[in-house]
Order: structure tokens, then sequence, then C-alpha cells
């Protein structure tokens, strides 16, 4: 019971803004109820963030987002899946190029030796140095980050699962204090994405670990269900035009920024160099000149902050009754599952706000983008 009643925090706070796009009409279809994307019992107290850093170029956007809301406190940056400690050299360059080098780094659980593209932008960079510290058990500094936080933290995860289920394996009785938020999941068919799939298709993070996926989105003892930032809404999350270009040009004065257009730069070029990356595709159909890639994992990142970001709702929420993952990392609806909230559909115009509100916390709110074409994009006085 204990766990139904926390899984009921989101379902009262039914959204009053028009649902838009194939995930609304697949909601409608099957009877179930649109919630607004922002999280009715306000902003977390402290924010982790578990991350497979150094393969997909999202994660890194991610954490410069995170980085640029004060209002997040981000407590703790964990590595997850395959070399653990090459993803930690990763995000300690980039936590250290931003000025936020006081953030404690987490190795999680390194189950392979595999690397990926952005490694060698941090091949010089020594781990021994790190002023915030590395901590070799990463999921014991999650508990000791969760233990010391003053309310609940939001858990935004954005790799395979596999820290989050040695969380609740090891230290069950912290899962109360933490909200999920993670990247993942394909219900909405008939989705074409980039390079020719079409939807339902099996999800990365869920694939590479099915069990931790089972372990974390079936766990009822979360503060709330898990949250996710799926397929359907996070493929159109590129920011691209006058936006993209605003992005280049803070490149130029902001370290924060720069150190998002380097890796961005590194790791296309090495992913097109190198036909083996898993991410070599994706490269090849990208120009750094011209957009961003697919921010997926940003997208999960803003579910989390949408608290702290005000403005009207980007992303409805939808709440699935039974959500499982095959063997082969599929979505699945039927029993046995558990109930998540997944951002199935944005609100009438929320595309275009959340690339708007993207775009001005990751220049730190030194312009305003509004219109679709970048010509909105005018200074702030007084932020910096």
């Amino acid at each position: 019971m204990r766990g139904a009643a926390r899984g009921s925090h989101l379902s009262s706070h039914l959204s009053s803004h028009r649902p838009t796009g194939m995930g609304a009409r697949w909601t409608h279809a099957h009877g179930l109820d649109h919630l607004t994307g922002a999280d009715p019992r306000g902003a977390p107290a402290c924010t982790i963030l578990d991350t497979d850093i150094g393969s997909f170029i999202d994660d890194t956007f991610a954490l410069g987002f995170l980085l640029h809301l004060p209002a997040m406190a981000l407590k703790l940056v964990v590595t997850a899946s395959h070399d653990t400690v090459g993803r930690a050299r990763v995000a300690a360059k980039h936590l250290t190029l931003a000025g936020a080098d006081h953030i404690p780094i987490g190795v999680g659980i390194q189950t392979s030796d595999e690397t990926g593209a952005l490694f060698g932008w941090a091949s010089d960079f020594d781990l021994k140095s790190y002023r915030g510290g590395v901590w070799i058990d990463g999921v014991a500094k999650m508990v000791e980050t969760i233990e010391a936080c003053e309310g609940e933290v939001a858990l935004v995860d954005i790799g395979p699962h596999t820290n989050v289920r040695a969380l609740l394996s090891r230290f069950p009785a912290l899962a109360p204090r933490v909200r999920v938020y993670a990247m993942g999941g394909s219900v909405v068919p008939g989705i074409r994405l980039p390079r020719g799939a079409e939807t339902p298709v099996p999800t990365t993070n869920e694939r590479t670990d099915v069990p931790a996926a089972r372990a974390m989105v079936g766990a009822r003892s979360w503060a709330s269900r898990t949250t996710w930032a799926p397929v359907a809404t996070g493929h159109q999350v590129v920011i691209d035009g006058g936006r993209w270009q605003t992005v280049l040009r803070h490149a130029a004065t902001d370290p924060a920024v720069k150190v998002l257009a380097e890796c961005y730069q590194y790791w296309w070029a090495e992913s097109r160099r190198n036909a083996m990356w898993i991410t070599h595709d994706e490269a090849m159909g990208l120009d750094p000149k011209l957009r961003s890639a697919i921010l997926w994992d940003a997208e999960a990142a803003w579910l989390a902050a949408a608290p702290t970001l005000g403005g009207k709702p980007a992303l409805t929420l939808t709440r699935l009754p039974s959500v499982n993952f095959t063997d082969a990392g599929y979505t699945t609806l039927t029993p046995p599952g558990a109930q998540a909230y997944f951002a199935l559909a944005f609100t009438e115009g929320g595309r275009d706000e959340l690339l708007g509100r993207l775009t001005d916390v990751l220049v730190n709110g030194s312009a305003v983008c509004r219109g679709s074409d970048g010509r909105g994009c005018e200074s702030v006085a007084g932020v910096s």
C-alpha cells in the first residue's frame, strides 16, 4: 500500500495544457490520462546524475544543463556501464573546464572495458588531481549523498541502470527518499526515427542491462513511480537554427558553454573517423556548425528540473499501468509490470518552449530564445 500511495503523487495533477502529436493520439486511443510535466511537489533538495558520459554526446549536454541550474543542487556525478573509470575521467575534465570541479564523482560498476568516442578527449586528464574527489565505490557515494541531503533527491538516470539496481539491492531503505527520472522506453508505434528505424524500438539503456531496468521500474518504494523521457518525445529534442548559433556564440566567451562545443566537435570527428563506434552512423548525419545531436538525455534532466524552470509545462506525462522490458530491451505494457510515468507528448507549443528554455539554460540564461528560427534571441541585462 505504501508503494501505491507514493505512486499517486502526480495522479491528481491533470494537465490543462492540450497535448499534441502521435504520443497524444496514442494516449487518447488507449484511454489514458495526461498529467503535467512539472512535479507538483516542487524541486528536489539535491540531484545525483547517473551517466554513461563518453559514448553518446547527449550525456554531455544533460550535464551542462544541470550545471547551469543552481536550484537543482547537483551534488554527485556517478558513471555507469562499461569502462566507468574512463567515463569518470571524461566527467572530471568536463567539470573542471566548466568551473564545477567541487562536485564529487563516483565510479560506478564496471561491466566491460568498452570505451566511447569521447574518451580520447579526456585521456590527458589525471583523475588523482580532480579537486572534488573521486570515489571508487560510486554506489556507496550515492548512499552518502542521499543521506546527507535534507529532503528528496532527484536521481537523473541517463545510462544503463546497473548502479540503480545495486543501490536498491544494497541500500533499499533509502529508496523512499529518491525520485527517479530516466531516459529510455519506447511505446508509441509508427514514429519514424533518423536512419530509418520505426518505433517501437529496443532502447539502449534498457537493452544494455535488462535486469537492472526491470528492478528500477518495478521498485515500489521510490518517492514516486519512475518518470521517463522516452523515444516518443526525446527524438524531437534538437537545438538548431538561431538557437544553435546562440550556443556557438556563447562558446567563445563562456567556459561552461565552450566545453560543450569542444566535446561535441571532438565526439563528432572521432565518431565519424572510426566506423566501429556505436555513434558512427549518428555522427555521419550531423554537422556541429548547424545543430546539436538529438539530446535524449537532456529531456530526462528537464523533467527533473521542470519545477524550477517556471513558464508553461512543455511536456505531458502519461501514467502507464504496467511497464516492463523484454530480454531484447523492448518496452512492454502487459502484466507483470509496474506503474510509471512517460512523457509521451508535448503540450501545444511545448516543444518550442522546451528548446527555448533549454537554450536559455545552456548559455547561462544570458539569452532568451523564444522564436523557433532564433530571431527572438535577445540579451537579458544583469544575467551572467
